[in-house]
């Protein structure tokens, strides 16, 4: 009797063991990301992978993103080193994963009619890579007379 105590102990204190190490398991999107593919209807004509860069970190819980104008040499002059310096975009805020279903909290955001909000995108794995499609509800915000669809590709940073 008191081997099968001790040995549901050590089953039991196993069990508890592993299930913090699945806790503490990374998600498939913690990491940091960059994005290398965008397409949004209607078309964003300010809007070139060539000129902007941007990334998008996450941990278990929150999200955030950078944007910004790929900078010029350094030996640019001080008017073109100002302007990418301005052109520098973020948003920020918690995040839930279910399925292929991804939901972004907004808490911080370059546009504040963002805060507060949550817009949620399908999100499909292709290798290292990471594809989300939704909507962007600006007409809802006020900020145009119409949604923009989106179709971002995401490829993890190593």
């Amino acid at each position: 009797m008191r081997s099968l105590a001790m040995g549901l102990a050590i089953v039991a204190a196993s069990a508890i063991g592993l299930q913090g190490y699945a806790q503490d398991k990374a998600g498939p999107l913690e990491g940091a990301w960059e994005l290398i593919g965008a397409t949004y209807a209607p078309a964003d004509p300010t809007f070139s992978l060539t000129k902007t860069r941007q990334i998008k970190i996450l941990t278990k819980t929150h999200w955030a993103f950078l944007s910004q104008d790929r900078l010029p040499a350094k030996s640019a002059s001080d008017a073109k080193l100002h302007e990418a310096a301005k052109s520098l975009s973020a948003g920020a805020g918690t995040y839930k994963l279910d399925g292929d279903s991804y939901t972004e909290h907004i808490e911080f955001f370059a546009e504040p009619k963002f805060v507060g909000t949550s817009i949620t995108f399908k999100i499909k794995w292709e290798g290292d890579e990471w594809i989300q499609t939704g909507t962007l509800p600006l007409k809802a915000l006020g900020l145009s007379d119409h949604d923009v669809k989106l179709q971002e590709r995401y490829r993890r940073i190593k």
